[in-house]
């Protein structure tokens, strides 16, 4: 069994989705034959930084690990995984979460985007590996053409990330009285947030029986309460902090649909946000307030899993809240679908290129930047 040292800001033991995911993923990179230690690099990084270099090298020796892997955002966690490799003389891979420079949150002329932009270079230029998985906002093309000449074999699209089968086959749905409708996660100002939604629920609820519950997990900002009752749905709307993500399980299987705000920002076209696998895990209706020619439309729509609306139009909103809660809508996917969605397609793929990584020797030196 092989060791892959991961350096992460979240250990399994947090609460949320993200250590979850974690988890899952030490689980089948074991079923791959890798065994996953985390370095941990707490907040506040300024702080932490060099103390994190030292705990995490020590972490390193004591599991006698094969390579390092450093995932991101934030970007700082790479520069601890590159020195960490360096000390342990280990192959470097380099994952990311999310975009490092063209991230549709950061705004590309800020002097901390110089920063992405050199670190995101140290990563291709230096890693044996960089990886990251088909959904984020990234092209299959972006790296290789941004830097052409790098080894093609150094960047490794993953599948989808998928959801984790036995997180929702083995739970018990949430029991409802009313027709319930769930939203779970963040929201970003003036990005991705429920006012469209709350609109077109307005609509629907003048018009129809109002015998339905919107539900929202996540940092819920007193601007939507007003939003709410400006829209006469303030009676129906209920709001709940953050969860751990064993909870959310069970809400998302009992819910009557999941509800997924996507917005219009052409830099979040190619986007499939996590929170879109969890929805399709728990096998829950899909109501996607999202521009219909993003690739998350195309997945939700082209396969049955939802409807999709354009999140400017209210009467749109209001229809699709009638179809799904009438009956007109007919949920029903090919099953074959929920098995090419599952993560062990992913993370088959991620130790296969672990293994690539840990048949590279780092011990005499570097390699040479092939872009100078």
């Amino acid at each position: 069994m092989r060791t892959a040292l991961l350096i992460s800001n979240v250990t399994t033991d947090d609460p949320g989705g993200r250590a979850a995911d974690l988890s899952t993923r030490e689980e089948l990179l074991r079923e791959n034959g890798w065994e996953q230690v985390i370095g941990h690099v707490p907040e506040p990084y300024v702080k932490t930084f060099l103390p994190s270099i030292l705990r995490c090298y020590r972490r390193g020796r004591r599991s006698d690990a094969d390579i390092v892997v450093s995932v991101s955002n934030p970007f700082h966690l790479q520069l601890v995984g590159f020195v960490v490799s360096r000390l342990l003389r280990v192959p470097w891979v380099v994952e990311f979460r999310d975009p490092m420079v063209t991230n549709p949150d950061r705004d590309p002329d800020a002097p901390l985007t110089k920063v992405a932009e050199a670190v995101e270079r140290l990563c291709v230029t230096r890693a044996e590996r960089v990886l990251w998985t088909d959904g984020i906002q990234v092209g299959v093309s972006y790296y290789r053409e941004r830097y052409p000449n790098v080894d093609s074999e150094t960047f490794v699209e993953l599948p989808f990330k998928g959801y984790e089968r036995g997180t929702f086959n083995d739970v018990e749905p949430e029991e409802y009285d009313d027709f319930t409708v769930t939203y779970a996660g963040s929201f970003y100002d003036g990005w991705i947030e429920p006012y469209a939604f709350l609109e077109g629920l307005g609509e629907y609820v003048e018009r129809d029986d109002p015998g339905l519950t919107a539900q929202f997990y996540g940092d819920w900002e007193e601007e939507y309460s007003t939003a709410a009752r400006e829209s006469g749905v303030e009676s129906v709307v209920e709001t709940h902090d953050f969860v751990p993500y064993e909870e959310i399980v069970p809400v998302l299987k009992g819910s009557d649909v999941a509800l997924y705000i996507g917005g219009t920002d052409p830099e979040n076209s190619e986007s499939v946000p996590s929170k879109v696998w969890d929805y399709i895990g728990a096998r829950t209706p899909i109501l996607a307030l999202v521009d219909p020619d993003f690739r998350v439309a195309k997945i939700i729509d082209r396969n049955g899993l939802g409807i999709v609306v354009d999140p400017r139009n209210s009467d749109e909103i209001s229809s699709a809240l009638h179809d799904l809660r009438s009956g007109t809508f007919m949920y029903d996917p090919d099953p074959e679908l929920f098995e090419r969605f599952a993560r062990t397609t992913k993370i088959e793929a991620m130790a296969h290129a672990f293994d690539n990584a840990a048949r590279k020797n780092l011990t005499s030196s570097d390699r040479e930047d092939p872009s100078r």
